[in-house]
């Protein structure tokens, strides 16, 4: 029972704490919304309406002030009573314990109070910016009107800057007035949202005059005072080059006409303002004059390089053509001796006329110069720079025709010595051969023999002639060197094996009686060697047969064959 009492203490002083806390705890909610309630109730924003209501609103802008007032006082007048007196209602409910329905009722209300905050900001914010609105149209009107007298200023001080344009910039500059009277006007009643509109079209006219009065002095002095005087000099440096017998690839009379088309178009471009066209008309007119000053000054310095370079021009013309001469008369010279197997001669006289052509181009040049003609000077040192390339290149050619023709001679001793050289082998193997007082040579071998003999007296007959073919020559050079080395093969062969067949031969007689086989070998290899003509048949017949009863006798016997020719030919 004891525990059963204790328990229900407990409960009940928890239960007392709890209520005595929310209690508590919704009480001081409430003092802190109706002192919100109170700032919003006792706020400077009422004074701030006032200094505002003070500023001069019309218009849109008077619409907007209106609307942003009511919707404030209408909180104030209104809402705000609603909440503080709900708020009192709020305050019976809590000392009487209805603690959730209290709860309920303060979160709708701190929902209202949020709106409330939230709705004095912006009005605080749209006050200020009437009032930003109202001092930043007096600081444009300002600026404004003081861009305006500048630009009047300027306008009656330097009208004679403006030429033909100063009609148009005047009635511009009065469209403009009547564009400020009207926004001044908007700006004095308030109605700044309107004036805001016009505001822009103002600034705009006004920076277009502003860029007028900027671009068109330069503009109007280069039409007026600049291109005049600079085509005046064009046509005065014109006419003393043309006197002076200077030609030129440009008609200076229909350029100079050009021009002045140019500068009375723009002109008219000035006078309606068109300052786009003007500025593109003006680059047209800079870029014709300066195309005339750089081809007059073109023709000068032409003039003047062609002249220096005219003696040493017609040194090198007169040197190529001597080089010519020279050419074509060793070309005609050795064309008695030698036939010309890569159009030497064709070339040569392809180079007369092209040097032919640069002398005449030359002599013409001279002409004019002497009957007093007009000379275009750049075509005249294009020209020339290009027939100095010309000239060299054909300088370059001459000397490789000469070159060419020049080791004919040469070609033609060595040739000689050349056949000389096959008639002394050809015969030296013929004495080898002899030498060896051999039975007989093979058809093949003498139809070698004498057809590589015919063709070394070809040779020599050939180099006999009046006119001879050097190329034909050195190819015959060649194959004949090739048969040559071929028959001296066949040569080396007879001679190599006949020798080495007598001493095997002489060899196998010791065997003969022992091996029948050996004088079987031996009889056939006298009969190749002595009626056949065979003597590597025969040497291999008889080589093969002492192999077998005797082995390496044939090695010893060739070794020591060839190590005495080598002594015999060293010494």
């Amino acid at each position: 029972m004891t525990l059963i009492l204790s328990a229900i203490v407990i409960v009940a002083v928890v239960a007392y704490f709890s209520f005595f806390y929310l209690q508590r705890k919704n009480s001081s909610e409430i003092a802190v919304k109706k002192e919100q309630v109170n700032n919003l109730v006792e706020s400077s924003m009422h004074e701030e309406i006032l200094s505002t209501e003070k500023i001069r609103l019309s218009g849109e802008s008077l619409t907007q002030f209106e609307e942003t007032k009511q919707n404030y006082l209408y909180m104030v007048n209104h809402k705000l009573p609603q909440i503080s007196e709900h708020l009192t209602e709020l305050v019976d409910a809590n000392t009487h314990y209805r603690f959730f329905e209290v709860r309920r009722e303060l979160n709708l209300l701190n929902t209202k109070l949020e709106t409330a905050v939230k709705l004095e900001k912006e009005t605080k914010q749209n006050l200020q910016t009437f009032k930003k609105s109202n001092q930043e149209h007096q600081k444009r009107t300002k600026e404004l009107e003081k861009k305006y007298q500048n630009i009047r200023k300027t306008l009656l001080a330097k009208n004679f800057s403006f030429g033909p344009s100063i009609d148009k910039l005047e009635e511009n500059l009065a469209e403009i007035e009547k564009t400020f009277d009207s926004y001044s006007q908007t700006t004095t009643l308030g109605d700044y949202v309107k004036s805001a509109e016009i505001l822009k079209i103002l600034k705009k006219e006004t920076a277009l005059l502003e860029n007028a009065i900027k671009v068109i002095p330069p503009l109007y002095r280069s039409v007026k005072n600049v291109y005049p005087e600079q085509i005046t000099e064009i046509k005065e440096v014109y006419d003393k080059l043309s006197a002076a017998k200077y030609g030129f690839t440009t008609d200076f009379d229909k350029k100079i006409g050009n021009i002045q088309t140019l500068i009375a178009t723009n002109i008219v471009n000035l006078s309606a303002l068109e300052l786009d066209n003007a500025k593109e008309t003006d680059k047209k007119i800079d870029q014709e004059i300066n195309e005339a000053y750089d081809e007059l000054e073109l023709e000068m310095k032409a003039k003047s390089e062609v002249e220096d370079r005219a003696e040493t021009f017609a040194k090198f013309i007169a040197h190529t053509r001597k080089n010519q001469r020279e050419l074509l008369i060793e070309l005609d010279r050795l064309n008695q001796n030698y036939t010309f197997n890569h159009n030497e001669v064709e070339n040569a006289k392809q180079l007369d006329k092209d040097l032919k052509v640069i002398e005449q181009g030359f002599a013409d040049y001279q002409a004019k110069i002497n009957n007093q003609e007009l000379i275009v000077y750049s075509d005249i040192k294009e020209n020339q720079a290009k027939q100095v390339e010309e000239l060299k290149n054909i300088e370059e050619k001459q000397a490789k025709i000469g070159d060419g023709v020049q080791s004919l001679w040469n070609d033609e001793q060595e040739a000689h010595k050349a056949v000389r050289l096959f008639d002394f082998d050809i015969h030296g193997m013929k004495r080898d051969l002899e030498k060896l007082n051999l039975p007989g040579l093979s058809k093949e071998y003498l139809d070698y023999f004498y057809a590589v003999n015919a063709e070394i007296d070809d040779l020599s007959d050939k180099l006999k002639q009046v006119k001879i073919d050097i190329d034909e020559i050195t190819k015959l050079l060649i194959d004949t060197q090739s048969d040559l080395d071929v028959l001296n093969e066949k040569t080396n062969d007879i001679i190599d094996s006949a020798s080495l067949t007598e001493r095997l031969l002489q060899y196998a007689n010791r065997y003969r009686l022992r091996y029948p086989e050996i004088a079987q070998a031996s009889d056939k290899s006298y009969h190749l060697f002595n009626q056949n003509y065979d003597y590597a048949g025969s040497l291999e017949q008889i080589a093969t047969a002492i192999d077998k009863v005797d082995s390496g006798a044939y090695k010893k016997i060739e070794d020591e064959y060839y190590a005495g020719k080598t002594t015999t030919t060293n010494e």
